[in-house]
């Protein structure tokens, strides 16, 4: 009695529940017709939860090009203020008296020694 349990098991090989789309469709057709109309009652909801995921998707995009957009213009200000300040710099030092005496030492003109004076005129 044993073996022949044994070999009746044996015998039928066991049946792995398909997986995947085809699956899907099974139990569509197995459902027959009511299964028809449950997925054509829920379509509109499917429908609007594929919209929100694409509206989703297109706003962190949008986040996206946003932050990389601010990140590019914060380095360009930065760049911009060091080139400010290196400038700024540069025309501090070339304004000062010393160096202004040097560049137009250049042309023949001098630094004065003395203090200049004022001239009156009186008038009769």
């Amino acid at each position: 009695m044993e073996q022949s349990i044994n070999e009746t098991a044996e015998q039928q090989p066991e049946k792995k529940p398909a997986k995947g789309f085809t699956s899907l469709l099974g139990k569509f057709d197995a459902a027959g017709e009511t299964g028809l109309k449950k997925v054509l009652f829920n379509m509109p909801f499917v429908l609007f939860l594929v919209v929100l995921a694409a509206l989703h998707i297109a706003n962190n995009h949008m986040a996206e090009n946003y932050a990389r957009n601010i990140t590019k213009t914060e380095r360009e200000v930065k760049q911009l203020r060091w080139q400010y300040m290196t400038t700024a710099s540069s025309l501090m030092q070339k304004s000062k008296q010393s160096e202004v005496a040097k560049l137009v030492g250049t042309q023949g003109l001098k630094e004065l020694r003395i203090p200049p004076y004022k001239i009156e005129v009186k008038k009769n």
